[in-house]
């Protein structure tokens, strides 16, 4: 029986599942090449918000750079998910009445930095059969 299906998401339903979290990976390309990191977050308003240390190669979003932020949940066991991809700019923010996440990674965070969310994209997919 054919019960997969792979589905294209619209930009509302990407901003719906990014506010819905708060894990994901910042790439950018930095001084030491291609890097995939990932941050926790908040997404308040049209913007992306997380903490970084000046000093790590997260520092270097102090920007303004261009981004790709990406979003997902895999369920292995059933073979389900979905990912949301958004390409924008980060850059130093204030973030003045947001409330930031705790980081989860230790030292001084100190920057924040916001994403500016230029363009959305997103997937949903599910195999025919869950892998139990």
């Amino acid at each position: 029986m054919d019960n997969g299906h792979f589905t294209r998401l619209s930009g509302d339903e990407c901003r719906h599942l990014v506010r819905g979290h708060s894990v994901g990976r910042v790439c950018w390309h930095s001084a030491e090449g291609l890097q995939v990191l990932p941050v926790s977050y908040v997404a308040s308003g049209e913007l992306i918000y997380f903490r970084v240390d000046r000093g790590s190669v997260l520092g270097e979003l102090a920007g303004p750079v261009q981004v790709a932020f990406e979003v997902d949940d895999i369920d292995v066991p059933t073979a389900t998910g979905w990912s949301v991809l958004v390409r924008g700019e980060a850059a130093a923010s204030d973030a003045d009445g947001v409330e930031l996440p705790p980081p989860w990674a230790p030292g001084h965070l100190s920057l924040i930095v916001a994403v500016t969310p230029q363009a959305y994209s997103g997937r949903v997919v599910s195999a025919d059969d869950p892998r139990s």
